[in-house]
This record gives structure tokens, sequence and C-alpha cells, in this order.
């Protein structure tokens, strides 16, 4: 009968095989990783920030139409949701204050066309989101038939 010798290395040899990776691959490794996170995270954060521009248009609109239903008309300024100015009916803030957009710049009031959206203030926005943009991030803030009947003469909710 034969008997088969044990073949499992011992300790010491565990310590000096080659077994795993090498210091190269792993900065190999390392570096793919790296590259493929650097590409994916600013997608990640214009996103992110296209969506919060995106809610803060929405929440100054409410804001506007609040205060239409307390004074019967709108505001001039976006100051106007924020201090009272006189106006008969004015309540209370309808906003804490004016956010900022989340490339540092501010919204404006554009009561000629009732929108309001991102001003074109040098800050680091893509032109496409601003007013007249492809994708142009604004809230037409008219209510009831008024909104329809400007729908209906312009084309477009936006």
């Amino acid at each position: 009968m034969m008997l088969v010798a044990d073949v499992r290395p011992t300790s010491q040899q565990l310590l000096t095989s080659q077994a795993g990776m090498t210091w190269l691959q792993f900065l190999v490794l390392l570096f793919i990783t790296i590259f493929f996170l650097s590409m994916s995270v600013p997608l990640w954060l214009e996103q992110r920030r296209v969506t919060q521009a995106d809610v803060d248009v929405e929440v100054i609109s409410e804001a506007i139409k609040k205060y239409h239903r307390h004074t019967n008309q709108y505001p001039k300024f976006l100051d106007d949701l924020v201090s009272d100015s006189g106006v008969d009916g004015w309540r209370y803030p309808y906003l804490n204050e004016i956010p900022k957009t989340p490339w540092r710049g501010t919204y404006v009031l554009i009561p000629k066309i009732y929108k309001v959206c991102m001003a074109n203030d040098g800050k680091n926005v893509s032109e496409k989101y601003l007013l007249g943009g492809s994708s142009e991030i604004s809230r037409v803030y008219l209510e009831g038939r008024q909104a329809i009947q400007y729908w209906w003469q312009t084309g477009s909710v936006d």
C-alpha cells in the first residue's frame, strides 16, 4: 500500500510564496478604479445640481402663487416674497430667504412672461439650463385660467 505525502505548505512557505497580488497589480487596479470614479462623479454631481435647481424653482413658484392668493397680485421682485413691501394682504414671509442656485448664482423673476428661472450671471452654469436653453430650468407661475390662456398663446407651459 502506498502512502500519499502531505502536500500542504508550511506556514513559512506561505509567507514567502508569491500567492496574491503584487504591488504593481494593486497599483494598476487602484488606477483603474480612480479613473472610473473620476468619470462618473462629475455626471452625478451635475444631475444633483439640476435636480436641486428644479426643486428651488418649484418652491419659489409655489411661494409666488401663495403671495398672489393673499394679495391678488404677483410680486415684481423675488425680495417681495421675503419681506413686506407694503402690499395689501401680505401676511408673512413666503420664503425665509431667496435660495442661491446650486452653481452659487441667483434666481430671477421675469414678470413680463410670468417665469422664475436662473439668472445669466456668469456663474458656472451651463447655457442649456438658462432661460431659452434646450434644458431650461424654469416655471410659469400663473394660476387658473390665466395659466391656460398664457399656455395657449405661447404654445408651451414652460
